[in-house]
């Protein structure tokens, strides 16, 4: 997602700093490394655990897309 931002981000973007380090390499060293330590704490977890391991993902994915998504139909803060 960040790479795809960073090749259509506007210039004098005032989210430029954000983008560039979303779409870094370095965001995604860690985002891999924080996968590996995940797999591996799921791997040894009691089936609960990895069942609310997944509830909290997919809670996760709920909202990231509704940030996007809101940011896309320009939506205003509701609160």
């Amino acid at each position: 997602m960040g790479k795809d931002i960073h090749s259509r981000a506007a210039a004098d973007n005032p989210y430029q700093a954000w983008i560039d380090t979303y779409a870094g390499e370095d965001f995604h060293e860690a985002v891999r490394g924080v996968i590996g330590v995940t797999d591996a704490a799921a791997e040894k977890a009691s089936a609960d655990v990895v069942a609310r391991m997944h509830a909290a993902y997919r809670d996760a994915t709920r909202l990231e897309y509704l940030f996007w998504q809101s940011a896309y139909d320009l939506q205003t803060w509701p609160v």
